[in-house]
């Protein structure tokens, strides 16, 4: 029996382990799934990145977005659309035109600095410049790497969860489906991906509804952490890995 890119039965069990644990973690953080999954998918192969987590991201974040769509903030939200508007096709010009080994480091250096990011706790100023500028990096890094939520995050680091949360969602969903449609009219979705989609959002679902049970003895702060760290580590070793 053959599988999507030829992938080994192995390598399916532990990508569905992997896509498990990272949606639950994204269940209880709201974050995780792509930073966590984005380095590991890429080395066991590169053409499940960025489709694979768009496929699979969209739905987690629309649900979020239809919940919470009355709290946007539609004013800045425009211009990171229109960020994502211009970082889409740039981005894609770069999935298309890297070779596999420059791919792999461009998603560990992706990974790598939201994790440092996220440690240093970065900031910048909210206004119009900062949001398209962040819009259009998460537009590029979404679509090299699947993973379009750090800029986000720094531009919305210290504002409260009842406008960061809906605001970071809105962006994801609508970012995603630029993603997605880009990827689409350029060919760059295959009938593997829609398989492998069809066959990953069960344990992704899965992961999503029984979160709070498989973390229940551990605090928010910790899993957190724990990501961040991961991040780091991982962005590393997948760097390395492929310079060496």
């Amino acid at each position: 029996m053959t599988y999507p890119f030829d992938l080994s039965l192995v390598e399916l069990i532990f990508i569905s382990l992997l896509l498990f644990v990272s949606a639950a973690i994204q269940g209880i953080l709201g974050f995780g799934f792509a930073v966590i999954s984005s380095p590991i998918l890429v080395q066991i192969e590169p053409l499940l990145v960025p489709q694979i987590l768009s496929l699979l991201a969209l739905p987690m974040a629309f649900r979020i977005y239809q919940r919470e769509k009355k709290e946007v903030d539609w004013k800045p939200f425009k211009f990171l659309f229109l960020g994502r508007i211009i970082g889409g096709p740039l981005g894609l010009l770069l999935l298309i035109n890297l070779n596999e080994k420059l791919l792999s480091i461009s998603v560990g250096a992706i990974v790598l600095v939201a994790g440092i990011a996220t440690l240093f706790n970065w900031t910048v100023n909210r206004n119009n410049n900062s949001s398209w500028i962040a819009g259009t990096l998460s537009g590029i890094f979404a679509m090299i790497a699947g993973v379009g939520g750090p800029p986000i995050a720094i531009l919305y680091r210290g504002a409260s969860g009842k406008e960061f949360r809906p605001s970071l969602n809105a962006v994801f969903t609508f970012g995603i489906m630029i993603t997605l449609s880009l990827l689409l009219f350029s060919g760059e979705i295959y009938r593997d991906h829609i398989i492998l989609f069809l066959y990953l959002a069960i344990p992704v679902a899965v992961g999503l509804k029984i979160s709070s049970l498989l973390f229940s003895d551990v605090s928010d702060n910790a899993i957190s952490k724990g990501v961040t760290y991961f991040s780091i580590i991982s962005g590393l070793v997948v760097i390395f890995r492929n310079i060496i």
